[in-house]
Parts: C-alpha cells; sequence; structure tokens
C-alpha cells in the first residue's frame, strides 16, 4: 500500500504545532509509535530498524531530533511522501518491513517566493526562486530551534548557564536543471544536528548528512532512465570529562543507482535496474584528547551490498491491475576484517582475516513481489500481495523509541541476515454517504 498525498501534512496538527511527516503516517493503518510522542515507528510488528526511510533517495539512518519528538523532514521542503506497508515493488529493497520514500521539492522556475513560520520550538525559512527562468530552480530550506536562547532571556544565570547549548537545525537544499527536453540534472542535500553541551566538559551531538546528483534521460518517447550518485552519513559523538573523553559511533554509504522505464504499451509499463552500496561501519571508538595513546575501539567494518531488479505494472481490465517483479540482492563484507567463532557466543574458538578488498561470508536472496488490485467500483477495492524481503543490516539498540546511540552493523558469520515473508490481503469498503 502507498499514500501520496502531503497536504494532510499542512492539516494535522501534532506536537508544538510542528508538523511532521512522521507524526502523521502513524494515523495511518498497520503504522503505530515506538513510545508515546515518538517520531519514531514501527510497522505491523516489525522493528523501528527495519523500516527503510530515504530523501531523495539517500538513506537516512536517524530520522528524529530531541530524542525522538520530532523528525528531521521540514515539511516545507517536502513534495511528496509515498510508504510501502505491503506489496512492495522490486525496485526497493534492503529492509524487513516497510518503505518510506520522500521527495524534496524541486523549487520554482516561474518566479521568487518565499515562506516561513514561527513557532513556540522552532522557526523556519523555504526560498525558492529560478535562477533561468523555465530551466534552472533552486530551493532552500532551513529550521532550528531556540529554546537554548529563550532559556537564557528567561531564567537567572543559576540556573542556565551561559556555556550551556541545547539545540538542532535541519538545512535542505536541492538545484533542477533543465539541460534539454531529454536530460534534467537534479542536486539535493540535507543536513541536520543536535547539540546538547554543557560547557567543554560534557555534551552530545549526533546528526545526518545526505547528498543526491541524479541525471534524467529520455531516450524516446518510451524508454526513460534514471542514474544518480548518492551519500549519506550519520554520525553520533558524546565527549564527557576533564580528560575530554571522547565517543564516536556512525555509518557511511555511497550508492550507485540506475534506473529505467520502458514504457511498453498504454497497459504495460516495465522497470529495470540496479543498485551498488558501499558501506562503512564504525561501531564506536572511545579516545582522550588529553592522552593520545589511549583509544578503546571496535573494530571498523565494510560491506557491499549489490541488487538487481525488474518489475511490471500492468493495466488488465479497466477494474484490475497487478504490479509484480523480483529483486535479486547480495551482501558482503569486505577486508581487511578479523572474523571469529565462539562457543556458545561466550568464548573464541577459531579467527579468520580477510585481507583488503576480499570479500567475506557473501549472502544472496532472490525476492519475488506481487500486488493485485481489483476495484469492483468507484469505492470499493480489494488488494492481494506477497512480498520477500531481505535486511542485511541489523540496528543494535537498548530502548524501544531508539536513540541516538544506536548502532548499525552488518550482516556476518555470527549475524545472520534477516528474510521476511509479507502476505497482505485488504478490503476496503467506503461507506455511503449519508445526508444530514
Amino acid at each position: 500500500m502507498c499514500i501520496r498525498d502531503s497536504n494532510k501534512i499542512e492539516a494535522l496538527p501534532v506536537l508544538f504545532g510542528e508538523k511532521d511527516i512522521l507524526k502523521t503516517i502513524q494515523l495511518l493503518p498497520g503504522i503505530s509509535n515506538t513510545s508515546e510522542g515518538s517520531a519514531g515507528f514501527n510497522v505491523r510488528g516489525g522493528s523501528m530498524g527495519q523500516n527503510l526511510i530515504l530523501l531523495d533517495e539517500a538513506p537516512v539512518y536517524s530520522a528524529s531530533h530531541l530524542a525522538g519528538f520530532f523528525s528531521v523532514f521540514n515539511s516545507d521542503a517536502i513534495k511528496d511522501v509515498t510508504i510501502y506497508k505491503g506489496g512492495v515493488p522490486a525496485s526497493y529493497g534492503g529492509r524487513a518491513s516497510s518503505v518510506l520514500d520522500i521527495k524534496m521539492n524541486n523549487g520554482n522556475n516561474k518566479s521568487f517566493s518565499m515562506s516561513g513560520g514561527i513557532g513556540l520550538v522552532a522557526s523556519r525559512l523555504t526560498v525558492e526562486a529560478p535562477l533561468i527562468k523555465d530551466k534552472m530552480s533552486f530551493i532552500v530550506s532551513a529550521r532550528r530551534t531556540y529554546a537554548d536562547l529563550i532559556a537564557r532571556a528567561v531564567f537567572p544565570e543559576n540556573i542556565i548557564r551561559d556555556d550551556m547549548k541545547f539545540y538542532f537545525y535541519d538545512f535542505n537544499a536541492k538545484l533542477n536543471y533543465i539541460i534539454n527536453q531529454n536530460n534534467r540534472i537534479f542536486l539535493s542535500g540535507f543536513f541536520g544536528e543536535d547539540v546538547f553541551a554543557l560547557g567543554s566538559d560534557i555534551g552530545t551531538n549526533w546528526g545526518n548528512a545526505t547528498g543526491t546528483l541524479r541525471w534524467n534521460h529520455i531516450f524516446s518517447d518510451r524508454i526513460f532512465t534514471q542514474t544518480s550518485l548518492v551519500y549519506s552519513r550519520y554520525n553520533y559523538g558524546f565527549i564527557f570529562g576533564q580528560t575530554s573523553m571522547r565517543l564516536r559511533t556512525g555509518i557511511e554509504d555511497i550508492i550507485f543507482k540506475e534506473d529505467a522505464t520502458w514504457y511498453i504499451n498504454p497497459l504495460n509499463t516495465m522497470k529495470f535496474g540496479l543498485k551498488s552500496t558501499w558501506h562503512y561501519f564504525r561501531p564506536g571508538e572511545l579516545t582522550a584528547a588529553e592522552e593520545p595513546d589511549f583509544e578503546i575501539s571496535a573494530s571498523e567494518k565494510r560491506a557491499v551490498e549489490g541488487a538487481l531488479y525488474l518489475q511490471n505494472e500492468q493495466k488488465i481490465t479497466d477494474r484490475l491491475n497487478a504490479n509484480y517483479g523480483v529483486r535479486l540482492s547480495m551482501f558482503s563484507q569486505a577486508g581487511p576484517v578479523w572474523f571469529y567463532e565462539y562457543d556458545n557466543g561466550k568464548e573464541p574458538l577459531d579467527s579468520t582475516f580477510y585481507g583488503k578488498g576480499k570479500l567475506a561470508f557473501p549472502y544472496y536472496s532472490v525476492e519475488p513481489r506481487m500486488a493485485i488490485n481489483f476495484m469492483p467500483n468507484g469505492k470499493n477495492s480489494l488488494k492481494l500481495s506477497y512480498s520477500r524481503m531481505s535486511q542485511y543490516l541489523h540496528l543494535l539498540s537498548n530502548t524501544t523509541a531508539g536513540s541516538p546511540a544506536d548502532v548499525w552493523l552488518p550482516t556476518g558469520n555470527n549475524l545472520k541476515p534477516v528474510y521476511v515473508d509479507h502476505f497482505l490481503s485488504l478490503i476496503h469498503i467506503s461507506e455511503p454517504t449519508r445526508p444530514y
């Protein structure tokens, strides 16, 4: 099932009047929040780490501000929101539960416009305008909280110190360039960070950074391609003590995608493509600024993930539609890396080293997908779907709501992939309109 209606976000009030995509989708059937007031969500029994969240094709690994009360998505910069809870198309993969696909606005290529708002928690400003009318446009959108500024103005110094920091910000930008009628380029980026600090002795910060460069090319009136180069990074840091002990963890991705659409005839639209991802994991590193020789760290990990897919969207009759296809995925850690075998998960029995560039413990999966939608009339529908989903990344968390210190780890010899079979049958019956 997918939802494409970003206008609903504008109409629904949420915490402190801040519009929030993740809070809005929690009102949909089958989706629940991870805890009261949290922006995190679960889909039909899945965990928070089993949801794939994309912003202009870039994965977002931590989608919350202020310890989960707000999402990182500024609704003023969002054009389209699609969530798949079942019947996931073969073009998506990598998570076991759901897919949330978010597209940013392309910018106004006709005229200059500016909008913003002042809320109880944050203020925001969005500017969009053409650089070359009808050819090149941009949009920039920024949001920042000012709780720290208000607190300093309201409370005395013995309660709120001048060196105390507690705020979050996010920044979206996108450039849209129409080269000619057959070629178009998009360049978009997102940056967001949370900062909580008490002087230089103790503090924490975490944030996301994404970037997407996409080239759309029309070969003919029937064949259309998208070539994308994507970057995503999530970092978490914590500093404490007079020796400036610092803990750092994070994950970084570089992705190449090639997607093609072939309009075979008015009844069939075929899509096919490939995706290649390089993952870099930093599970944890503890250092001390005043003691250069002190360092405790978990081994850095690297992995490659690839996929090929083929799907067809077919209009069988005026009332019956089908989307079916298959996705082939693979995942493997890459050297240099050590692998250990344990006795009942406690004592290491053996170890194996893989050198730089060597692939270790590869996994492969065949993922068939099918979704059928039958509408006997304009108000009622019957939907049936099956999806095989594979997930090779694992979120380690000691909370149900998720925290910035959660760690992502790759599949290996001791940590196995997650394979899920989705079956969905849904009957939607609209009630007749009653006059009042």
